[in-house]
């Protein structure tokens, strides 16, 4: 008989930084044979620094940045290409890496069901990341669903709603309200759904109407909860928003975001409140409650600094009953019944046949480092310290580089980016910044925009660098400058 992991070991591992507790996780598998004690050595002796560097270094300020850094497989890559898009990929911490290379190597030597199944120590162990996970959030295990990305979660809000009103005699229909600046996924999916026909030349009533709420980046936030507030009815079914836009980086404030809240509790009591949070994991602190909503869900390999293929999602139990799953498959205890038996709760969303368990099992390492982080570094300080010095940056040249993205620390998060300056080409400065050897930055551009999202694994000279490439491109500089 297998020893059961204690639930709360990457908890305590992450509270007290302490190896021992660290070793509680893995303790399981390896007196299971499934964790040789070479390698499973060989993890400790590769996290528990990480875990050392966080908790008990004596550097602080930039100086502590400075050795996080250190901590990433980039900061010693010759060429060196800095990362400033974490809107889109963040790199993960080499030490995890290492240490999730380390356990796929285990995993292989022995992938036998028995592990996988019931109360097995694979299954364990993913639990005991739901759980961690659960707890950066602070939402009960059972209302945590681990998915592929924060776009299979909005997609499974988009399409898994079945029970549209169809109104006989052309009265009001079902409508879904949406943010203009929704990242597509929680946007044209919304179209999809309402527009699909079988062919084009097929004519359809739409299934359902879309109500786009739009606003000015300087309004108040009375005028932006009205924006919100006036498209919302007892015909609402969703009201779908993305807490930090991605492209201007703009972020609904809170206060806007408890009076849309409270708008749908006295009109609209039916309708289902989503919020895509994948600009806000990792960048915030993030809770059940923040903002008020019925779900949220983000992507690990963004500012989480997670796997990719993973995500978390939060749902109230008794909104995930309406909705079907787009996959009907195994679970990730390898169990299929029939479609009447599925939970019914958010892991109804799990159901999508046999993962990375690796992949989920590292997920579980990066939660136990956010929770460090969180108690020893402030690291979502750090994130709007960097956002805002760029923003400083920026705008001593307010003749070169027009904010979009608000100045305002309360009206944005880690997203910044400026419109480009007439007849000149975004996608152009975006490759220069990356081609050039005494910059070599990895940002992202439209033809008239470009965006920098630096993040913890950044410094101020970073910031300062990707500026000061920014207006020597302007300035015409040649690539011919010496390397780096």
């Amino acid at each position: 008989m297998n020893d059961d992991i204690d639930p709360d070991c990457l908890i305590t591992a992450a509270e007290t930084c302490e190896r021992d507790a660290l070793e509680a996780f893995f303790a399981p598998a390896r007196a299971a044979g499934l964790l040789p004690p070479p390698i499973c050595d060989e993890v400790l002796d590769t996290v528990a620094p990480l875990l050392e560097l966080i908790a008990n270094s004596r550097l602080r300020g930039e100086g502590f940045w400075a050795a996080f850094q250190a901590e990433f497989g980039f900061a010693h890559a010759t060429p060196r290409i800095t990362p400033m898009n974490a809107a889109n990929l963040c790199p993960e911490p080499t030490r995890l890496l290492r240490a999730a290379n380390l356990l796929r190597l285990a995993y292989n030597q022995n992938v036998a069901q028995q592990t996988r199944t019931a109360d097995g120590i694979r299954i364990q162990q993913i639990d005991a990341a739901r759980r961690a996970i659960a707890r950066g959030i602070g939402a009960e295990p059972e209302n945590v669903a681990l998915v592929r990305n924060g776009s299979e979660a909005n997609n499974v809000i988009a399409g898994g709603f079945r029970d549209w009103v169809q109104r006989e005699g052309g009265g009001p229909r079902d409508n879904v309200v949406i943010w203009t600046e929704n990242h597509p996924t929680n946007n044209e999916s919304w179209r999809l759904r309402a527009n699909w026909t079988r062919s084009p030349a097929d004519v359809l009533p739409e299934r359902f109407e879309i109500r786009e709420v739009r606003f000015e980046r300087g309004a108040s936030d009375a005028v932006i909860a009205k924006a919100f507030t006036e498209q919302i009815d007892a015909n609402t079914r969703f009201v779908s928003y993305t807490e930090t836009s991605n492209t201007d980086g703009f972020r609904i404030p809170e206060a806007v975001t408890q009076t849309i809240w409270d708008h749908v509790q006295r009109n609209a009591s039916d309708a289902h409140v989503h919020v895509d949070a994948t600009m806000s994991w990792g960048a915030r602190a993030l809770t059940v409650g923040r903002p008020r909503c019925h779900s949220f869900t983000s992507s690990a390999h963004k500012w989480f600094l997670g796997p990719k293929e993973t995500a978390m999602f939060y749902m109230a139990p008794e909104r995930a009953r309406a909705l079907a799953p787009s996959v009907f498959a195994y679970d990730y205890k390898i169990r299929i019944g029939t479609w009447q038996e599925m939970p019914n709760s958010v892991h109804r969303f799990e159901l999508i046949g046999q993962r990375d368990d690796v992949n989920l099992i590292t997920l579980a390492l990066t939660q136990m480092m956010w929770l460090a982080l969180r108690k020893h570094r402030e690291p979502f300080v750090r994130v709007v310290e960097l956002a805002q010095h760029l923003k400083k940056r920026l705008v001593e040249h307010p003749d070169r580089w027009r904010l979009i993205t608000p100045f305002e620390p309360d009206r944005s998060c880690g997203v910044v980016r400026v419109a480009m300056p007439p007849e000149r080409s975004g996608t152009a400065l975006y490759q220069w910044l990356y081609d050039h050897p005494d910059y070599r930055i990895g940002g992202s551009a439209t033809d008239d925009t470009f965006r920098l999202c630096p993040h913890i694994y950044n410094t101020m000279a970073d910031v300062d660098q990707a500026v000061e490439g920014m207006n020597a491109w302007y300035e015409g500089a040649t690539t011919t400058a010496t390397a780096r």
